[in-house]
């Protein structure tokens, strides 16, 4: 199959889903009584907490990092740098067990809430177009599971526009390679689309045009590398023009 290859990030490029993670995180650590509806939980988390997770959600790149917004010492990070030294030095039996817990509540959310956890994705807006104009060469490339992309994207009626998922990829610019070579294109045919600068910094090294997404999570630490490294931005607006 030839021509061009749209792929995609999910989180912060294709829907906003800040407070579905948020709740999730909680229960990486907290007891999920899965009594207690969803909606219940999310009103009662400390308003604290939100505000930590919303500052460590700039600065994450997987599930795992997420387990950040459960230690203080996070309060006092100011860049990227600080933020993966202070997730390194957790230790790394507390990140597996965050992780597994977390992507529990997030499928039995998901299977058994379906329609308020649907409601916690928001598609932003032009996104639903750009899948369907590139429909059937759209490839999503995410840290999210292949089955919570596939629900989102089905409740919108775009499931058909994305002919591949790679969830919970943690290594992206493999994926684009891989997505290129099965696809029987070279890497520079793939337009691979982040709000995350350092996905976007290591599939640029593939060859593929990497863009980074404005209208995701950043700091403007990240601004100022991305410039230093002529980094092609793109803003929503301009997403109508790939």
């Amino acid at each position: 199959m030839t021509g061009t290859v749209l792929a995609l990030d999910f989180d912060g490029v294709v829907c906003d889903a800040l407070a579905e993670c948020a709740l999730i995180t909680w229960f990486g650590v907290h007891r999920h009584d899965r009594g207690t509806p969803g909606i219940k939980h999310l009103e009662a988390m400390q308003v604290e907490f939100v505000a930590r997770f919303r500052k460590v959600r700039d600065y994450a790149r997987l599930l795992d990092h997420f387990v950040v917004a459960h230690h203080p010492e996070v309060d006092a990070v100011v860049t990227q740098d600080e933020f993966d030294a202070l997730f390194a030095s957790l230790d790394p039996a507390e990140v597996a067990a965050f992780t597994e817990a977390a992507g529990a509540a997030r499928s039995w959310l998901r299977e058994r809430e379906p329609e308020f956890w649907l409601d916690l994705h928001t598609l932003y807006p032009g996104l639903p177009e750009a899948l369907r104009r590139h429909a059937g060469s759209v490839a999503i490339i995410t840290a999210k599971d292949d089955a919570s992309v596939r629900a989102i994207l089905d409740r919108h009626a775009l499931g058909s526009t994305v002919a591949e998922v790679y969830g919970e990829c943690g290594a992206k610019a493999d994926a684009v390679r891989d997505l290129a070579a099965r696809r029987g294109v070279a890497p520079s045919s793939v337009i691979f689309v982040d709000d995350n600068l350092a996905n976007v910094r290591r599939v640029a090294e593939t060859g593929a045009r990497a863009l980074w997404a404005q209208w995701g999570y950043q700091i403007p630490e990240h601004r100022d590398e991305a410039a230093r490294h002529e980094v092609e931005p793109l803003e929503l607006s301009a997403l109508a023009g790939i």
